[in-house]
């Protein structure tokens, strides 16, 4: 049996699932990270609906038994994908206490956040999809979510020294902002420039927080 990852409050846990209840050794967690990864280019490609245990493995070059043995369903990737987004994101809010003090710092914030996208950007729009159907993934994911949205708010507020009213709002306003242009970038390739978009958008922070 493989025992399921803790939910943490702050939304999707932390850990990956553990087989027999023990630590993964080396080789076993290279192959949980080799799927994780290939999973968020499969559900970015075809959506969590769309994505099948066969095509992870397929992706990942591991036999389906090998998932099966990790993760029992097409679900527990999906958790893994967003506690592997969680740990990345964590340490990348952390940088705005530093970056949101000048404009050239959230500039530079919002580039490192959208190579950060390219990498986790595909786990929000499957987690989105999952959501609809699935009220636990959609609380987890939820929770996370708006957890990432309030230090957010924090970090800035910390940066700046002002305060921020509704930190919660605030931060998934702009959260949800550089999600949508990071997506629409992708989308619209070649009709937009990458280094425009980001500077905009740490403008309008930056004019945001300030008033």
């Amino acid at each position: 049996m493989t025992r399921r990852p803790k939910t943490l409050e702050t939304g999707f846990p932390t850990d990956v699932p553990i087989r027999h209840g023990e630590e993964l050794g080396p080789k076993a967690q290279r192959t949980v990270e080799r799927i994780i990864s290939s999973a968020r280019g499969v559900f970015l490609a075809n959506g969590y609906a769309g994505t099948t245990i066969d095509e992870i493995a397929r992706v990942a070059e591991v036999s389906r038994g090998s998932i099966y043995t990790y993760f029992p369903t097409k679900r527990d990737v999906l958790v893994a994908v967003g506690a592997d987004s969680v740990r990345a994101t964590e340490g990348l809010v952390a940088e705005l206490e530093r970056l949101g003090r000048t404009r050239a710092g959230l500039v530079e914030w919002v580039t490192n956040y959208f190579a950060f996208l390219d990498v986790h950007g595909a786990f929000a729009f499957a987690w989105t999809e999952a959501a609809q159907n699935d009220d636990e993934i959609r609380v987890a994911g939820m929770k996370g979510h708006l957890h990432m949205c309030r230090d957010f708010s924090h970090r800035l507020e910390e940066a700046t020294g002002r305060a921020i009213d509704e930190p919660e709002t605030f931060g998934l306003t702009m959260i949800s902002m550089l999600e949508r242009l990071w997506s629409y970038g992708a989308l619209y390739s070649g009709r937009t420039r990458r280094d425009v978009a980001i500077d905009l958008a740490a403008h309008t922070i930056w004019s945001a927080v300030r008033g």
